[in-house]
């Protein structure tokens, strides 16, 4: 007689044949039908850390409709490695069952990057077989997967290279070229540079294959002709014994490794002394820091209303402006004070104000103007859209410049817009400089905490 414990064992094991038979067969009544019997038999399968699921057995038949019904009853079940080290989409593509690989991917996105042996993914599989109907359905139904990296630190393109699917190489460049994801830009200029354990980009390894093919793509790319790998080697210097790549190399812009001078290390820049420049760089990187989404919204808001009422000075000064040509006649007419009633002429546009008071006005609305708008310069989110508008701040602050000058009540107040408007070009040429300097350095820390933050996003790339 058999003991309780053996008995259950006994059942378990037949309840686990019975399962294999009906994913093999893809029976779904055989399947509910040893449900039945134990209630408890796919939560026994799903405790094992490594186990070779129903799901996984359906896979590798093509049964589509069984896989269906099995991942909806346990979803983990789709993630779960097999004793080889496998998910049931890396059968499934092994096996050249493409309809359950469309299948998988259409029940859960994020099974593209499911992390097989080595930390293959099925991209990398699609990049290695060459399958660019896959490779491109892969990348429209999850974008991120293509940051996903093997445990030889490769990317998809490193494995397409490595074996020589130039089709699948040239899918994975195009997809990077004309993605419009969020933080496009930093992602191609991260994964066509990416190094794998030997510090080899992609530029490496088409020379070390002697890839004609590939380079002459790949120079056309964001790709950094002067990378150096671990052994401080630029891909040039691999070339030296084909000619026809190094000729393409050299054209493209590459030098050889020993002009090419290594960026200054962190370690350097922190024992580097301040600059003047440095300090007032790291003063605005503070502010733009320390302020928030909400602040910055709402100091923009205000510096555009001081910079609007202040240029609504211009058009419309107190007082107004003259409506026609007009002569001063409140002095005597005599031979004596011809000139002074000349030099009281005031032409149509002009403003009415004094002297003194003009002058006044002048001074508060031009600073204002000037504060506001660095303002703005300081809190305008970086990147190409915020280059393009100093072209258009410059403008605006030149035409109120050109109209007070237009209403300026004599010639000695013309003279000083004139000077403020040449003064005001060498200053935003500077501060143009200057934000230059700014904008590069938040794309670098932009970049790095990108990079940084990408495993927390979209999950781990290893």
């Amino acid at each position: 007689m058999l003991h309780p414990k053996e008995s259950y064992t006994s059942n378990m094991n037949t309840s686990d044949e019975k399962l294999k038979v009906a994913a093999q067969e893809g029976d779904i009544n055989l399947l509910y039908t040893v449900i039945q019997e134990d209630s408890y038999v796919l939560d026994h399968m799903d405790s094992k850390p490594f186990a070779e699921t129903p799901l996984h057995t359906a896979a590798c038949f093509g049964h589509v409709r069984f896989a269906t019904e099995i991942t909806r009853l346990k979803p983990s079940f789709a993630w779960k490695l097999n004793e080889q080290g496998f998910t049931p989409i890396h059968l499934a593509m092994q096996h050249d069952q493409k309809r359950m690989v469309l299948r998988f991917v259409d029940m859960d996105k994020e099974l593209v990057r499911a992390k097989g042996r080595e930390g293959i993914t099925p991209l990398h599989v699609a990049s290695q077989t060459g399958d660019i109907d896959l490779l491109a359905h892969f990348l429209l139904a999850c974008p991120n997967s293509i940051e996903d990296v093997t445990v030889t630190s490769e990317t998809a393109l490193h494995i397409a290279l490595r074996y020589q699917q130039y089709e699948a190489l040239h899918v994975l460049v195009g997809w990077l070229k004309r993605t419009r994801q969020k933080g496009a830009r930093i992602l191609e200029n991260t994964i066509l540079n990416w190094k794998n354990d030997q510090g080899n980009t992609i530029l490496h390894v088409s020379t070390l294959t002697n890839d004609s093919t590939a380079i002459q793509l790949l120079v056309k790319t964001k790709v950094d002709l002067n990378a150096k790998n671990w052994e401080n080697s630029i891909a040039l210097d691999m070339a030296e014994n084909n000619a026809e790549i190094k000729n393409v190399l050299v054209r493209a812009g590459a030098k050889h490794g020993s002009p090419v001078t290594d960026a200054p290390t962190f370690p350097d820049k922190l024992r580097s002394s301040m600059t003047l420049l440095d300090n007032i760089i790291i003063s605005i990187l503070r502010i733009r820091r320390d302020t928030t989404d909400e602040q910055r919204n709402a100091f923009l808001i205000v510096a555009a209303l001081v910079a609007t009422a202040t240029y609504q000075s211009a058009l419309s000064p107190p007082g107004g402006v003259y409506q026609a040509n007009a002569v001063d006649n409140t002095n005597p007419t005599s031979s004596f004070n011809s000139t002074a009633t000349a030099a009281n002429n005031y032409n149509a546009g002009t403003s009415v104000m004094s002297l003194g008071d003009f002058l006044a006005l002048w001074s508060l609305n031009t600073l204002s103007l000037f504060v506001s708008t660095m303002t703005m310069f300081i809190l305008t989110p970086s990147g190409t859209i915020g280059r393009v508008l100093f072209t258009p701040m410059y403008l605006f602050v030149n035409s109120y410049l050109y109209s007070m000058k237009v209403i300026s009540p004599n010639s000695a107040t013309k003279f000083a817009n004139y000077i403020m408007a040449t003064l005001f070009s060498i200053l935003y040429a500077a501060t143009s400089c200057l934000f230059a300097r700014v904008y590069k350095r938040l794309q670098h820390r932009d970049e790095n905490k990108e990079i940084k933050t990408w495993n927390s996003i979209a999950g781990n790339r290893w």
